[in-house]
């Protein structure tokens, strides 16, 4: 059975080598034919010093950096690569992965690569934005908050958290998705199908995470069933238990009201601050979505009410969206770190090393890699396959948002 990670911490979402890949992924050098041109292209650098004593060294980074964005662009420099991605006239906002940090997150290596390749470009430091869901994500990170007009901003989207509410501050309320998955409407629905009869512990609990909304906002009729609903969340073999909270709510809010309930807002760093987006990704293992790197990293740290997300309904939000115009037309770059692996939970409960850090213009198709490499680390490690809930990458191919067909991945495997 998948375990699952802690649902909420301080009263918020927590928040090998060269040959890992299956067959159909066969190594291509950069002097692949130039069919490969219509395909998306991966490239994979491995460094043998990638890691010194568990930390991404910057020498070693610096180097997969430059081999890294020469093969992608194919440009002759660094530098023009990274002029070929950006202009001095681009706000750059730069999403990274704070949760598990310190043990795994966006490294400081690739963090201080990246502004200094922005830089180069000629992008001012104070319209380089290191953003991730919310300020109190930074805690363990390195970084320091800067939401002045001075140097390279660092922040969250908002102060507040996000995951189980439709709108806090630092979100645009023009600008969002709608889905009834996980709503007290939809829970209606399902009680008067007589759903709760046969249910399982997951679609119980999954039916109820509108509950865990009015927790947030502290609904006293709600706030009593906190300290069950987060043992509940970890106890997955607790059926009674689940279902007799479902059970005595499935009638107490009939008459209440969730205001845009269906809503999740997109932050305003999207919608409003930025021109451009580059996004630095951990490879992990989700206990929900099978595997978090370039696209889920994107989609779901942009969003509020996305508790719902994490659970049972990631193929059908995470394309929707990843295909809004703020983040399909302003995204340049997938940094994909995964020198260390996360085989168990986002917050590295299990770490599997490698030394590679991986560059992409589609999310699809390094997702579509990345699945790859997590699972061979996984079964390595006696792990059960999470291929099978991995459906938000083909669901995100059928969306038009790049390819998860080996045979249109134009992969490139090379040292530094």
């Amino acid at each position: 059975m998948i375990t699952r990670r802690q649902f909420v911490r301080d009263s918020a979402l927590l928040a090998g080598g060269a040959a890992l890949l299956g067959p159909s992924f066969a190594c291509r050098h950069s002097s692949a034919p130039a069919s490969a041109a219509a395909k998306s292209r991966v490239v994979g650098v491995a460094v043998n010093d990638m890691l010194v004593d568990m930390d991404y060294d910057p020498a070693a980074v610096h180097r997969a950096f430059e081999a890294g964005l020469r093969e992608l662009t194919g440009e002759r420099t660094l530098a023009h690569a990274w002029s070929s991605l950006v202009s001095p006239s681009d706000v750059v906002g730069v999403k990274i992965n704070c949760i598990g940090a310190p043990r795994i997150s966006s490294s400081i290596a690739s963090i201080n690569e990246t502004i200094a390749g922005l830089r180069g470009a000629g992008v001012p430091e104070n319209s380089i934005i290191i953003w991730d869901r919310m300020d109190r994500d930074f805690r363990k990170t390195g970084l320091v908050l800067n939401r002045s007009a001075s140097g390279v901003r660092v922040m969250g989207c908002s102060p507040q958290w996000e995951g189980v509410v439709p709108w806090v501050p630092g979100y645009d309320k023009a600008v969002w998705v709608s889905f009834k998955d996980g709503t007290l409407a939809r829970f209606r629905e399902l009680v008067a199908a007589g759903f709760l009869k046969d249910a399982s512990n997951r679609e119980l609990f999954n039916s109820l995470t509108w509950l865990w909304g009015l927790v947030q906002a502290g609904e006293l009729r709600a706030v009593k069933y906190e300290k069950e609903l987060r043992r509940l969340y970890t106890d997955t073999e607790d059926r009674a238990g689940i279902l007799r909270i479902a059970d005595e709510v499935a009638h107490a809010f009939d008459s209440y009201e969730i205001e845009n309930e269906q809503k999740s807002y997109l932050a305003k760093i999207v919608t409003r601050d930025i021109t451009k987006l580059i996004n630095i990704a951990v490879l992990k293992h989700n206990e929900d979505s099978g595997v978090t790197w370039a696209a889920k990293n994107i989609a779901l740290g942009v969003t509020t009410n996305k508790v719902r997300f994490h659970i049972d309904y990631c193929a059908a939000a995470i394309p929707a969206i990843l295909a809004q115009p703020a983040i399909k037309d302003k995204t340049v770059l997938h940094i994909g770190e995964a020198a260390k692996i996360s085989t168990i939970s986002v917050a590295g409960a299990q770490i599997a090393l490698d030394n590679r850090i991986f560059f992409s213009r589609d999310p699809v198709a390094m997702d579509r890699v990345g699945i790859d490499i997590l699972e061979e680390k996984r079964a390595a490690n006696g792990l059960e396959s999470v291929r099978s809930i991995a459906t938000h990458v083909a669901a995100c191919a059928a969306r038009g948002l790049g390819t998860d067909d080996p045979a249109r991945i134009d992969l490139r495997q090379i040292k530094a």
